[in-house]
């Protein structure tokens, strides 16, 4: 015999009620104006950040952005990741029927777990993927204490 185990939620999420309604309203001026228009991620460019021993590696997905499109500081134990995607130009004679790539200026800000060692923070841009290593200051270094 099978049965059918259905959670029910104690409490809607307000959260996820705003989310809900968002969405609605998105969908609803999307058939007004005639477009397919998707609302951009809360945050962009996304994040995945990673602590290691001795750093602390930031991956983040920027397709479509040169490397000289983008600006990356370190300022009172903050990652500032900042730039611009280009909006692609269409031939002559063409239109969008689909617009819902994020064009236009960018800024993250993101909190570091660390003090860093500035002098020594690399990154790169490869294939639309921005990875930058932050090494750790070495006061934020692990250290081993010996018991007397």
């Amino acid at each position: 015999m099978l049965m059918r185990v259905q959670r029910l939620p104690v409490a809607a999420s307000t959260f996820d009620s705003l989310f809900n309604m968002e969405q609605e309203i998105d969908g609803l001026f999307g058939n007004i104006l005639g477009t397919t228009w998707v609302p951009a991620a809360r945050t962009y460019p996304a994040i995945d950040m990673a602590e290691y021993e001795n750093e602390t590696v930031v991956v983040a997905e920027m397709p479509g952005v040169k490397k000289e499109d983008v600006k990356i500081s370190v300022h009172d134990g903050t990652l500032h990741i900042s730039g611009e995607r280009k909006e692609q130009d269409l031939p002559e004679k063409s239109s969008r029927i689909r617009n819902e790539i994020r064009v236009g200026r960018f800024d993250r800000a993101i909190p570091l777990p660390h003090a860093v060692n500035v002098d020594q923070v690399s990154a790169e841009l490869d294939n639309g993927v921005l990875r930058i290593v932050l090494p750790k200051a070495e006061e934020a270094r692990a250290r081993e204490i010996r018991v007397r």
